[in-house]
């Protein structure tokens, strides 16, 4: 499952913020496959990660990524989520 997150209102320091709540680097989050935090194309910041399934993706948020954003009093943001189709990982 490929997900992009769209923040216009996020910045880095809010999403890294938010990614130091919630992500342990050396014990990632179940399912994640790939995970990459970027500057969004119209402003704002931007989150595209692969997943192993939508169930592990949504499990994540509710548990961790939900709760820091909300105590960091962090706005909405957009998600689109797509199967994919092909993949190569070297």
């Amino acid at each position: 499952m490929l997900v992009h997150n769209q923040g216009a209102d996020w910045n880095q320091e809010l999403y890294q913020a938010t990614f130091d709540r919630t992500t342990d680097r050396t014990n990632p989050p179940a399912g994640l496959i790939a995970h990459f935090g970027a500057p969004g194309e119209a402003g704002g910041w931007q989150v595209i990660d692969v997943w192993e399934s939508e169930d592990a993706w949504r499990r994540f948020m509710e548990e961790a990524v939900y709760p820091a954003a909300q105590e960091l009093g962090a706005p909405p943001f957009d998600t689109k989520m797509v199967e994919i189709y092909n993949s190569l990982i070297p």
